[in-house]
């Protein structure tokens, strides 16, 4: 592709292009646990295919006097050993790529800046490199490592945010202030941590508790959160930022961003209260707030700020602190966020050479990434808040339940290193209750 194609960003990659340069940069990150050592030259021509498919990944942050913009990379990205810490910046200058593949023994990872892409958008193009990977390292047939992505290049890199935008149907939403949680932020050093548990008994526990799977899981974290409630705060609102995939919504096949963030919330009178009727109250909100209006009256709002009359003929400097500011205090209006990519479906010949799947994003708090891969849930939990007891609360729910899980540390690159605790960036493989 030509050097000078460019990308105008989408309506949530200007708020994240206000980071650009900054310690504090929004990074994805999918990892594939692999059922052998990878191979770096296959993985490198599978990169290549993947860019291929999906060039709109392989981009530069350039900066013009109104607003910033994506411009293609003329040099074809490689693949590299993993030597840096979960989810560094990406951007550091003007000849940053917004992405990274690395390996390290059988763990093949991506991690890409969300000025690019969300989750699900960086799901189809990991999808992309694992299938690619699999004909070439293993030699699997091309009918069984189909991704199945039919959409155009076109509308790979369509920002549907624009597309989609009508004015009139933006909605204003006043919420009560959101409980906050304690502790000291360490943004230099952040923890990272992997939660697996067997997907069929935490599905089981989903209907006996009359609920659906996502409203269990944000339930349980809701409760955690509460446990850190003081007495002098009860009665706060625990609210949960929920991102919710646009693309099934409006028919769109984007591989940018294309999200709208949703809240659930929860009057926390009683930091006891049982968890099922935590999980009812979720469910009622889930089912309200993911309707197509709701959907759609969230997602003009969101982009109503950036498309203001007001801020259009400002530079770019002067809007990113306005955007900057935009986005420091949606932070503050949630108490956490919890966000579910769902389950992850490979094709067949993908599929027999991964072990297992994860996803992981940095953080300025706390968030929680779930998605399953075969018979198996991932809740990635990242956080800044190394004095918080909200993980090892969420995690003591389920134990207490009869579901044991695993909890990995993934600041470490040694997937092999087993301790009895997880303290910062130190484990990587710790058993719940200190078993192996």
């Amino acid at each position: 592709m030509a050097r000078d194609t460019w990308y105008r960003l989408d309506n949530i990659g200007k708020f994240y292009a206000a980071q650009a340069g900054q310690q504090s940069q929004t990074v994805f990150r999918y990892a594939a646990r692999m059922d052998a050592p990878v191979d770096p030259a296959a993985l490198q021509q599978a990169l290549d295919e993947a860019i291929a498919a999906f060039p709109g990944f392989n981009v530069h942050l350039r900066t013009g006097f109104f607003w910033h913009y994506l411009e293609q990379a003329a040099e074809q990205p490689q693949a590299e050993p993993e030597q840096l810490p979960i989810c560094a910046p990406l951007h550091a200058g003007r000849q940053s790529v917004l992405f990274r593949v690395t390996y390290f023994r059988d763990r093949i990872s991506f991690e890409v800046s969300h000025i690019v892409s969300d989750g699900r958008g960086a799901l189809a193009f990991f999808t992309e490199l694992l299938c690619a990977y699999a004909r070439i390292a293993h030699g699997e047939p091309e009918k069984d490592t189909t991704s199945g992505n039919a959409s155009s290049l076109g509308e790979r890199s369509e920002d549907s945010f624009t597309k989609h935008y009508e004015k009139d149907a933006a909605r204003s939403v006043r919420t009560p202030k959101a409980f906050r949680l304690h502790g000291v932020r360490d943004k230099d050093e952040p923890v990272y941590l992997v939660y697996h548990l067997p997907l069929q008994p935490v599905l089981a526990k989903a209907k006996e508790l009359g609920c659906g799977f996502t409203a269990l899981v944000i339930a349980v974290v809701m409760h955690a959160c509460a446990q850190d409630l003081r007495a002098s705060e009860r009665g706060q609102v625990i609210r949960i930022g929920v991102p919710v995939d646009l693309r099934q919504a409006f028919g769109s096949s984007t591989a940018r961003n294309f999200f709208g963030l949703a809240y659930v919330e929860w009057k926390a009178d009683d930091p006891s209260e049982p968890i099922e009727r935590i999980a009812a109250s979720v469910a009622r909100q889930l089912k309200d707030i993911t309707r197509p209006e709701a959907l759609k009256q969230r997602m003009n709002q969101m982009i109503k700020l950036e498309k203001s009359y007001g801020l259009k003929f400002f530079p770019v400097g002067v809007k990113d602190v306005a955007l900057g500011v935009a986005e420091r205090a949606a932070d503050r209006e949630v108490t956490t966020t919890v966000s579910n990519v769902g389950r992850i479906e490979l094709p067949p010949g993908a599929a027999r050479h991964v072990r297992e799947m994860d996803i992981l994003t940095s953080t300025t708090g706390l968030n929680f990434l779930v998605c399953s891969f075969k018979d198996v849930l991932s809740i990635g939990i990242s956080s800044v808040i190394p004095s918080s007891d909200v993980p090892m609360d969420f995690v003591r729910t389920f134990s207490n339940w009869g579901i044991r899980g695993r909890v990995d540390s993934s600041n470490a690159l040694d997937p092999d290193v087993y301790l009895g605790t997880v303290p910062k960036c130190t484990s990587n493989v710790a058993e719940e209750g200190n078993e192996r």
